[in-house]
């Protein structure tokens, strides 16, 4: 009596009991289909992408490749499976971003097609439109976090704290709740650089750090294009808060007070956080360790008199949770 044939296995299933044979099957398949998809990307219309059906190739040569013992080529499969995936989720992200820009854009349009309603429905408008603006701002910078370090809130931590340090400055209320929501999207420029910069686990090199440098001024062009005085204020946090107190920062060289006390704040609150926060290249430090580097570099690196403040409200533990 002839056994029973194998079943065909799952292709996004590892290979378990499966006959040699039968598993280099399967891998010479999702080879052809891989090489099918990439030849398929290379004519495809621009701005349109295949990532969910590479991620799914990947995917499954990373199950095939175990199959047959090959565990360097499946880990390198599954590596390529998981930067299309988060590709795929970027591409929804950003979509979802568009609507809500235009959502934003007509609200904005009606409101100012409304100034002769009494003032009762013109309040109610403008509330209206500042819950938009919260809404865009925060998910903007969930957007440009998400690609970045997906490890916490990051752009939020960054706006709360950035506010308390204004407030302690003097700075008024409606200007300290602007900056709260601007300070969040520091980083938006991050959407436009690539994922082998972005993602990359080790140091950049030359070429790549330049690439990095440019998310300042991408930021603002993106953001300063708006009529929102709430959006030009990001644009103006997203270019200057790279820039040092002695020239020697970037994009512009700015020193002292010509950099934006925006920027100023912003450049303080973001470094702390990030050398308080573990990365995949590096381990987190202490905030003692934190503070006595922004104490070293202050007057070269950061404004002395936001270091002062910063590190005023650290001690009195004013400063929000993380």
């Amino acid at each position: 009596m002839l056994p029973a044939a194998s079943p065909d296995p799952d292709p996004l299933t590892p290979l378990e009991g499966v006959p040699l044979a039968q598993a280099l099957s399967r891998l010479g398949e999702a080879q052809a289909r891989l090489q099918r998809l990439e030849h398929e990307e290379q004519h495809l219309p621009e701005g349109e992408s295949n990532h969910p059906e590479l991620a799914a190739a990947h995917w499954e040569l990373s199950m095939a490749y175990q199959g047959v013992g090959r565990f360097e080529q499946a880990l390198k499969h599954h590596q390529s499976f998981y930067l299309h995936d988060v590709s795929r989720r970027n591409e929804r992200a950003q979509a979802s971003v568009m609507r809500l820009t235009r959502a934003y854009t007509r609200q904005e349009g009606e409101l100012n097609r409304q100034e002769h309603l009494l003032e009762q429905t013109v309040a109610e408008y403008t509330a209206q439109l500042e819950a938009t603006q919260v809404e865009m701002t925060e998910l903007l910078a969930s957007a440009a976090e998400f690609r970045d370090a997906p490890l916490g809130p990051h752009a939020r931590w960054v706006g709360d704290a950035s506010a308390h340090v204004a407030h302690a400055m003097g700075m008024s209320e409606a200007d300290i709740r602007s900056l709260s929501l601007a300070a969040r999207l520091h980083d938006i420029g991050k959407l436009a650089i690539p994922d082998s910069i972005l993602l990359k686990e080790g140091k950049l090199s030359s070429s790549e750090w330049t690439v990095m440098r440019t998310h300042t001024v991408l930021g603002a062009r993106l953001l300063a294009q708006s009529t929102s005085a709430l959006l030009r204020l990001a644009a103006e946090v997203a270019l200057s808060h790279h820039e040092h107190w002695d020239g020697s920062g970037y994009p512009k060289g700015l020193s002292t007070e010509e950099i934006p006390l925006s920027g100023r704040i912003v450049s303080v609150v973001d470094s702390y956080d990030a050398l308080v926060s573990e990365r995949p290249y590096k381990p987190a430090w202490t905030p003692v360790q934190a503070l006595l580097y922004l104490h070293r570099t202050a007057g070269r690196q950061f404004d002395p008199q936001v270091v002062e403040v910063f590190t005023r409200l650290y001690e009195h533990g004013d400063l929000p949770e993380r």
